[in-house]
């Protein structure tokens, strides 16, 4: 499940067309993801196969090159919120993208009350091209997210990367 998701982000993030930046961004909300975050676009909800008592989904919108990508996957069984747990998480997520090393991690922003998360920079390949893949993965008593701009790599990010992964929160931070 993992890599075909992976393969599918790579391929949609080469795949979009260089088209120009909206001005126009709106935070969308999603109750059953139990977040919200700034989007250029409106984003394509994509159901992931997920084991008994989860719930997955993708988030994703495609704009000016950039994919601006939120999967989320929701427990109903509490977890731990540890780092021994969210260590299993990281590990297992960066499997799922067999083209990319990490570069660089660091911590999460924005942080989350009741969440674990780090912040990630990875340079990727799809299709003989180099991409770069910037953003946060949280880990919480019910839910677990990675929020993932992904864009051709160069010489600077474009700062629309940033407001995208900075604008993310969760809606009831209790859960």
């Amino acid at each position: 499940m993992r890599y075909s998701l992976a393969c599918a982000l790579l391929i949609a993030c080469v795949a979009v067309p260089f088209a120009g930046q909206a001005d126009e961004w709106h935070r969308y909300k999603n109750t059953v993801g139990n977040f919200s975050v700034l989007v250029p676009v409106e984003p394509q909800d994509s159901v992931n196969p997920a084991s008994e008592g989860q719930v997955s989904h993708t988030i994703q919108a495609l704009n000016g090159g950039i994919g601006y990508t939120v999967v989320f996957v929701a427990m109903s069984a509490a977890a731990p919120v540890d780092d021994a747990t969210f260590k299993v998480y990281r590990d297992s997520f960066m499997k799922g993208l067999p083209n990319c090393e990490m570069a660089t991690e660091a911590a999460a922003a924005p942080a989350i009350q009741g969440y674990i998360g780090h912040w990630y920079r990875m340079n990727c390949v799809a299709q003989n091209k180099k991409l770069t893949f910037t953003g946060n993965l949280y880990w919480g008593k019910h839910y677990a997210y990675a929020v993932l701009a992904m864009f051709p790599s160069g010489p600077t990010d474009p700062p629309t990367a940033r407001k995208f992964t900075n604008s993310f929160d969760v809606l009831d931070a209790s859960k």
